[in-house]
């Protein structure tokens, strides 16, 4: 049976509440690792913090879906996918993680402007890093 975005998360969550900062799980035909570094994880919620105090309470905010490296442009180019003050739609290429040699993207959850670029370029992030604060257009709700 396939893992699941979901039994992702939920192992993430476990992780997090119990302390444990690595998990692999390795079945026929596929393996997973989850790494949780916590040292990570305080900076990106301080720096969070210190951006959100002047966002208004209608932000939302695009996430890392798995844990790796952060990188604001692709690699074969300078221009980063966002900058503030853009307008985006939702499902627009923030960022990308990168893990290994595989690239996962980082999308926008609503269309509207961005904000901040929250997440410094390179470094670490883990599952639910806030990455790219976005102020949403009127009407526009995550996507799904």
């Amino acid at each position: 049976m396939p893992i699941k975005l979901t039994d992702i998360e939920r192992l993430a969550q476990i992780l997090e509440r119990s302390g444990v900062d690595t998990i692999e799980i390795e079945e026929p035909g596929q393996s997973l690792k989850l790494v949780v570094d916590t040292g990570v994880r305080m900076a990106a919620a301080a720096t969070l913090a210190a951006a959100t105090a002047s966002a208004t309470d209608h932000s939302v905010i695009a996430k890392a879906d798995v844990a790796g490296h952060f990188l604001a442009a692709h690699p074969w180019r300078d221009k980063p996918f966002v900058a503030p003050g853009q307008r985006i739609e939702a499902g627009a290429l923030v960022g990308l993680v990168k893990i290994g040699l595989l690239y996962a993207p980082i999308v926008a959850p609503a269309a509207g402007t961005v904000d901040a670029v929250i997440a410094e370029p390179g470094a670490t992030v883990g599952y639910g890093t806030p990455i790219v604060r976005i102020r949403p257009r009127a009407g526009s709700g995550p996507i799904n």
